[in-house]
């Protein structure tokens, strides 16, 4: 009998990753996988990819430092369903037991509880309603798995349901069953541009045919679940040799290393990129200044605050190899977004661990902060880029344009030695 998920979201991200994996999986181990794929928002094409059967996901990027590309087929998807126009239709899939996991990645509908209303009408909503149904039919509660990018993202959607559930008035039984179900932390990573446009009519004319619903990623991929080892019972992915972690506590460290070095590469270098002229990762990336300026930024600066582990310096090798990848097509301007508050969250932490550590300012760091106070200085459009002007949309989020203003926006409450030598550097 086939293992069946009910996912909420049918988006190019999870096709990408957690459908591809469960193709992956079935492949190492002969298990069968059965998607529904449910429609988290009204409008969604849910059941025109289960009524096509399969797609196709094209991955591409460095590996061991050669450039790779691979096709992979996915045919998961078994059916789709749209719950805010056949609500029946999803919740018929309560009296299935085959139904063994839930997962989603609802980027637009969102994990949150809104009151006021007198029926299930978003995401964990209708999640609360199918999980209602499973209760009365006998079931025990399926795994439910989030892929939101939003920190204890199980924890979260527990309380949602719950909280839609102590609305509605339901039964004291269903929160005992509940109590029973297991809801996963999650952190995934991999990069998903989507349909890979620069690429569709030399791969149609590979397969034969079109497909509508082509996706693209990265060879990169990550997932870490933090609770039971239950869900490797559901879905080995060990087996298909995949990079899944089940881990009991760890979950912490995994997006705290993302955060800082992925995401923290990214925004130090954003400013130093868009005055040296580059609009694009790959490029700035593979360039021979500034990629060494990269690298060791990562190694030298952000893995030594974290803890030196070699672990830890191979994820930063394999992060400067994605920046590397032509195909992603990352652009400088959209990680330019909201730069003022990720700073904070971003390049906070080595700050304070390096500064701790050396007695001194991480330089390369250092020098992308000062680029960034630079950026913001004259006011809420950079107009002196070589690439154009970039309006600076959280411009308004400054008390004042002067060096001393812009530091104290970017660290809020930074310990004083640090933010002196900060403002030293930055001459104020």
């Amino acid at each position: 009998m086939a293992v069946k998920v009910l996912q909420f979201g049918e988006g190019n991200f999870l096709r990408s990753f957690l459908d591809w994996m469960l193709m992956k999986v079935a492949d190492a181990t002969g298990e069968r996988y059965q998607v529904t794929l449910v429609q988290p928002i009204p409008k969604g094409i849910a059941r025109e990819i289960a009524a096509r059967g399969s797609y196709h996901v094209l991955l591409r990027g460095f590996e061991s430092g050669k450039y790779v590309e691979q096709l992979d087929a996915v045919s998961v998807i078994d059916k789709g369903i749209n719950p805010f126009e056949e609500p029946d239709a999803l919740y018929s899939c309560a009296e299935d037991p085959a139904y063994a996991l839930v997962a989603s990645n609802t980027t637009e509908a969102g994990i949150f509880y809104e009151s006021g209303h007198g029926e299930p009408h978003n995401y964990p909503s209708f999640l609360a309603a199918f999980l209602r149904g499973r209760m009365r039919h006998g079931l025990k509660p399926p795994l439910v798995m989030p892929l939101e990018l939003i920190d204890r993202n199980g924890d979260k959607l527990r309380e949602a349901v719950k909280s839609y559930a102590a609305e509605w008035g339901w039964e004291d039984e269903f929160f005992t069953w509940l109590d029973g179900a297991l809801f996963y932390n999650t952190l995934v990573d991999r990069i998903v541009p989507g349909y890979p446009a620069d690429a569709s009519a030399r791969i149609e004319a590979r397969l034969g045919a079109k497909d509508p619903y082509l996706t693209s990623g990265e060879l990169f991929h990550l997932l870490v679940i933090e609770g039971s080892p239950e869900i490797s019972s559901v879905v080995p992915f060990e087996r298909a040799g995949l990079n899944a972690i089940v881990t009991r506590d760890q979950l912490a460290f995994y997006r705290d290393r993302k955060v800082r070095i992925l995401n923290g590469c990214h925004t130090a270098s954003v400013p130093v990129a868009l005055f040296s002229g580059f609009e694009e990762v790959d490029k700035f990336a593979d360039d021979e200044r500034h990629g060494a300026w990269m690298r060791e930024l990562a190694h030298e600066e952000i893995a030594f605050a974290m803890d030196g582990a070699q672990e830890t310096h191979e994820y930063a090798g394999e992060v400067i190899e994605r920046f590397r990848n032509p195909a992603l097509g990352h652009k400088f301007r959209s990680i330019a977004l909201n730069s003022i508050s990720k700073c904070n969250t971003r390049l906070r932490p080595t700050l304070e661990d390096y500064y701790a550590k050396a007695n001194a300012l991480p330089p390369r760091m250092t020098e992308g902060i000062l680029a960034m106070v630079r950026l913001y200085s004259d006011g809420p459009v950079a107009a002196n880029l070589p690439g154009g002007p970039l309006e600076l949309s959280d411009y308004d989020s400054l008390g004042g344009n002067a060096p001393r203003d812009i530091l104290d926006a970017m660290f809020p409450g930074l310990d004083a030695p640090i933010m002196r030598a900060l403002r030293d550097a930055a001459g104020c």
